[in-house]
């Protein structure tokens, strides 16, 4: 079953169909952003005739129906990480600062958060001629199943980042409930930018046997006519990203840390793994 936030965003908002189809059919973003809230402004004003629906519930549901457009126009492309690697970075010191080189996939694409108590998610828009990354936050209750998007307030937050720079996050009151999540987030959008990382495909719900043969063995143009086919019916292919070598985390650890390591093209982030102590 495929539980990935853009997934429930999908089955909650009676618009999305129609926000998909603003992003995949217009050529400017500009102007998919602008009919897309014009979609949801009329959907919730609908609504608003019998329900109580605040500003704030109205501006949170514009930003997720741009961040979900461009993640639809940009390939639905979903990433999480590995159990192992996810623990890793669970017990790895908060990252200080991204480097001056972040290898990040360009456009937006989906990053979920593996925790404890659920996954959290972001959608990342990445801008690699400007240096900045566009980030929409989302927390593991995003959009429970059977609990209609107006009757809720979501947790969202919005944040741009540059790089070079800093990622530290302050203690701030306001900050409290998210600080964990951003921390996991910075840590695992610089795991992605690691030579030593490997993505393996994986299909939510699993293709039938004939689509997977041809995933697996089939010439470059089956894959793309089988992989498009799929994301049509609605089938996400989710990138998991994995990490050889890792060692079990039983017992007392030392943490893992960052570091920075000169190369030709600049500093880059080099990541200790943690380790048993």
């Amino acid at each position: 079953m495929n539980d990935l936030h853009s997934a429930r965003y999908q089955a909650s908002r009676p618009w999305a169909k129609r926000v998909a189809q603003l992003f995949s059919q217009q050529a400017s973003r500009e102007d998919a952003c602008a009919q897309a809230a014009q979609v949801v402004q009329r959907e919730l004003a609908q609504l608003a005739g019998v329900y109580t629906i605040n500003d704030t519930q109205r501006e949170t549901e514009f930003v997720l129906a741009e961040a979900y457009g461009l993640f639809v126009r940009d390939g639905r492309r979903a990433m999480t990480f590995a159990p192992e690697l996810a623990q890793a970075l669970q017990h790895t010191r908060p990252l200080a600062a991204l480097p001056a080189v972040l290898p990040l996939p360009a456009g937006t694409f989906l990053l979920s958060l593996p925790g404890e108590a659920g996954s959290a998610a972001a959608y990342v828009t990445h801008d690699a001629v400007a240096q900045r990354l566009d980030i929409l936050l989302l927390m593991p209750d995003f959009a429970p199943a059977g609990v209609p998007c107006y009757q809720r307030m979501e947790a969202a937050l919005t944040l741009g980042v540059a790089y070079p720079g800093s990622v530290q996050v302050p203690d701030s009151p306001a900050l409290a409930s998210w600080k964990p999540w951003l921390e996991r987030l910075f840590a695992g959008l610089a795991m992605l930018a690691q030579p030593q990382l490997t993505l393996a495909a994986q299909w939510q719900p699993a293709p039938s046997a004939d689509d997977a043969q041809l995933l697996h063995n089939g010439s470059a143009r089956d894959k793309q006519r089988v992989r498009a086919a799929l994301l049509k019916a609605g089938v996400q292919e989710v990138l998991l990203a994995q990490r050889a070598g890792l060692s079990p985390l039983d017992g007392a650890l030392k943490a893992g840390y960052w570091r920075t390591q000169a190369g030709k093209a600049g500093e880059r982030l080099v990541w200790v793994a943690p380790r048993p102590a």
